[in-house]
């Protein structure tokens, strides 16, 4: 038996809200394929909402909360 693959998967807001059911695709596609799938719950927005916006002060510091 080989071991599973573990696996990170960052969810964004984005999916959440709109297209949830892509999210849970994408875990599917990953464990079919035989990887270990793990969603980080503090995960949280990676800032593309205020980068979309023009919001660049914000998008920094959301950004970089999300690679600390």
């Amino acid at each position: 038996m080989t071991d599973k693959v573990r696996t990170g998967l960052f969810v964004t807001c984005l999916v959440d809200l709109f297209r949830p059911s892509v999210g849970f695709a994408a875990v599917k596609l990953l464990e079919d394929a035989g990887c270990e799938v793990h969603v980080p719950v503090s995960q949280t927005c990676c800032g593309q909402p205020a980068y979309n916006s023009g919001d660049k002060a914000d998008t920094r510091e959301i950004a970089e909360q999300v690679i600390a």
